[in-house]
């Protein structure tokens, strides 16, 4: 319970200050207690950060989830599902004003709190594609290998981006190339797929 409400605090301060100028004095302020008891609960404010990104990222799959299942079609199911979760992601660094320094300096400690919430990724476009050959509308193919290798896809496309903002001395990134790039790859693994 103190830690949620050290999240939700805290990413009001990230919204308002953004991620690199919020101080910890600032999210104590903001939920009432002192600095020193958030060293109780977190080492500093980037861990908040994250694991108060995690959860709220995870409420987002559970409800994108639910929309991608009133698509028509296992294409267009598994490109909305990708392309939601990406526009997400921009949505939270955007919000925070989350610079592509800090964030290199981050995805270390995302990708170990992430792992858990990319298995349940797999699973659901799993799910989608096998829906998809016992309909009959692709080939019968390795679900699981193939939601892995999209998830994956689009995951590289937009670290990709922010590996050049970061190389160009750019502070944000901008990921509608990727996007598009995502988009084109997905109708051309699906058109490859059709019966």
């Amino acid at each position: 319970m103190v830690k949620q409400k050290i999240g939700a605090g805290a990413m009001q301060c990230f919204s308002r200050y953004g991620l690199e100028k919020t101080t910890l004095d600032d999210i104590a302020k903001t939920i009432g207690l002192n600095k020193a008891s958030l060293y109780y609960y977190y080492k500093n404010k980037e861990d908040i950060f994250l694991e108060a990104a995690l959860n709220e990222g995870q409420q987002f799959i559970a409800t994108l989830q639910q929309k991608v299942l009133l698509k028509k079609g296992v294409e267009a199911r598994v490109q909305f599902y990708l392309q939601e979760r990406v526009q997400y992601y921009m949505h939270v660094l955007n919000k925070n004003k989350v610079t592509t320094d800090t964030l290199q300096k981050i995805l270390p400690r995302f990708f170990e709190l992430y792992d858990d919430v990319m298995k349940e990724e797999i699973k659901f476009v799993t799910l989608l594609i096998k829906e998809g050959i016992k309909a009959g509308n692709i080939v019968k193919t390795d679900a699981e290998k193939l939601s892995s290798s999209l998830i994956n896809i689009s995951d590289a496309l937009k670290h990709s981006v922010e590996q050049q903002a970061l190389l160009k001395g750019e502070t944000e990134a901008d990921y509608t190339l990727s996007l598009q790039e995502m988009k084109f790859l997905v109708q051309l693994i699906f058109n490859g797929l059709k019966k």
